[in-house]
């Protein structure tokens, strides 16, 4: 995209704004959009489509499938309703932004983040284990399976000597975010829990 700045009119900019603080609509800001492109001031380039785009929905990432060893609670458990997975170690780094990439030098930490949902029963009792320390506990290894469309494992992220180090549940009703539940128009209840880590492994069946 190649844009001209010393013509871009005042008002243009003011759009690109108010669309931002949500004081016009997104109907709105398209048109002023389109003007730019109708009188010769944004230039989109039209790109080339390669044969990597023929990628099947089916072989690309679709979910994920989190294995807690004894430790969380007093016996593995496994859940497939985490609809989140990042990285959270060194996403401060200026050099990279905030993309969330794990820096080798770090020691590993991550969050999960879901629904509340009735299957997670057992990780709540190990989320109350872990808040109150009401027995004794040790750090638990967590295995993540990134899984295809067709339910296929395409990679597998091991930690080893994990603690749970924070939960919450929350509200997000934050206007045009992507939701889980796929409805934009409605505020959904949410819940995280971050974790830390001694050790770590990708590995691919």
């Amino acid at each position: 995209m190649f844009v001209d700045g010393s013509s871009i009119p005042s008002w243009i900019k003011n759009n690109a704004k108010w669309w931002a603080e949500g004081q016009i609509t997104e109907t709105d800001y398209i048109s002023a959009l389109q003007y730019l492109v109708n009188q010769g001031i944004l230039i989109i380039p039209i790109t080339e489509v390669t044969a990597a785009s023929t990628i099947s929905d089916n072989e690309i990432a679709h979910s994920f499938v989190v294995h807690f060893s004894d430790g969380l609670i007093t016996k593995p458990i496994t859940i497939s309703t985490f609809s989140k997975f990042q990285i959270t170690s060194s996403t401060a780094d200026e050099e990279r932004g905030s993309f969330p990439v794990y820096k080798f030098s770090d020691n590993p930490e991550f969050y999960l983040e879901s629904l509340p949902s009735v299957d997670k029963k057992d990780f709540y009792i190990g989320v109350d284990r872990w808040m109150t320390k009401s027995s004794v506990i040790s750090p638990f290894d967590v295995n993540i399976d990134v899984i295809s469309g067709d339910g296929r494992i395409i990679q597998t992220w091991k930690f080893s000597k994990c603690e749970l180090t924070g939960y919450g549940t929350y509200l997000q009703d934050v206007i045009n975010l992507y939701q889980f539940s796929n409805n934009n128009e409605k505020a959904e209840i949410r819940e995280r829990a971050t974790f830390t880590c001694q050790g770590i492994k990708l590995t691919t069946p």
